[in-house]
């Protein structure tokens, strides 16, 4: 099995998430489609059609539920699946294991229903145009696949949240949703269009800061700062107390484009100074935003979407 497209780390997809043309074949009637955001958000859930054929096909020879899988899984959406996985041979071969009984499809399908997917997204897309005026856009796939990502961009495609990898937890996914939309504002910002510090670890710091933010501001009093970062609340205490320390380490860094200076400050299991947790650009740029607000008002976060990175650190006051 091969990756045709390059797959990014969770969180790091707004360009990829642009809108996109519809894959090359498309199904007469797509009950799993949810289209938001005045058409320029979609959302494909091929996982609800995989939990229907194994439901259905229970009992059936292998090859039996395989081709069905290839027909209504695979050909009406091949871009996706080309870009994630491989071509209709490459999916064959790997459906085999949705029907291993020890895959986690089986245990996943219930807890997956119930998070009733289609109104997070609607509730979290209405949200977002009622808060703030702006829309999201790109294109989702649901899906439980070959678990390379949990949740992460693929290039040109769209986003893809793979169940197989990611766990059903209502409470995780409250967080990641609002987290992810707005990273697909930001995407279609077009005064982000043209910002010099694209690309740059500056720039993955505001981002990821920011969107923490308004993960935090949409889950109200549901969240503290350190559930929107995904943080334990010793970590939370432990990044506040070195906060100083944490700027300082990160300062040479800003301009750099290197792979390994965005997943320093961006990875989870990266430390950028000891005893530190990880993802702390996640934290500087969640503090960022509130120096930002703290300066320009309460409701000032809303303007952030539309800045470049730099203009958002220089209004912030922020020290490094």
């Amino acid at each position: 099995m091969r990756i045709r497209f390059l797959l990014l780390p969770l969180a790091m997809h707004a360009s990829a998430c642009a809108p996109r043309a519809a894959d090359t074949v498309q199904p007469t009637v797509a009950p799993a489609e949810l289209v938001l955001a005045d058409g320029g958000l979609r959302v494909i859930d091929l996982a609800r059609i995989q939990g229907r054929i194994l439901r259905e096909g229970a009992g059936q020879p292998p090859d039996t539920v395989v081709a069905r899988l290839a027909r209504e899984v695979y050909r009406p959406w091949p871009r996706f699946w080309n870009g994630y996985l491989g071509d209709e041979a490459d999916f064959r071969e790997w459906a085999v294991k949705l029907l291993e009984p020890g895959h986690p499809i089986h245990a996943r399908l219930a807890p997956f229903a119930a998070l009733a997917l289609d109104r997070r997204f609607s509730e979290g897309v209405d949200w977002i145009v009622r808060t703030t005026g702006r829309r999201p856009a790109g294109t989702w796939y649901i899906v439980f696949g070959p678990g390379w990502t949990d949740m992460g961009g693929l290039s040109g495609i769209g986003m893809v949240a793979d169940f197989t990898k990611l766990v059903p937890d209502s409470a995780a996914v409250a967080n990641l949703l609002p987290h992810e939309l707005t990273h697909q504002v930001q995407g279609g910002s077009s005064a982000r269009a043209g910002d010099p510090d694209a690309g740059t670890v500056l720039e993955r710091i505001v981002n990821e800061g920011f969107a923490s933010y308004v993960a935090w501001v949409y889950g109200g009093d549901r969240h503290t700062p350190a559930q929107a970062l995904m943080y334990r609340d010793p970590e939370w205490a432990w990044a506040l107390a070195h906060e100083r320390e944490l700027a300082a380490a990160v300062a040479p860094l800003l301009a750099s484009r290197e792979r390994k200076h965005l997943d320093l400050v961006a990875s989870r299991g990266d430390q950028v100074v000891p005893g530190a947790p990880g993802a702390v650009g996640y934290f500087l740029g969640f503090r960022i935003v509130q120096a930002y607000v703290a300066n320009r008002g309460a409701e000032s976060w809303k303007e952030i979407s539309d800045l470049p990175v730099a203009e958002v650190v220089a209004r912030s006051g922020y020290r490094w």
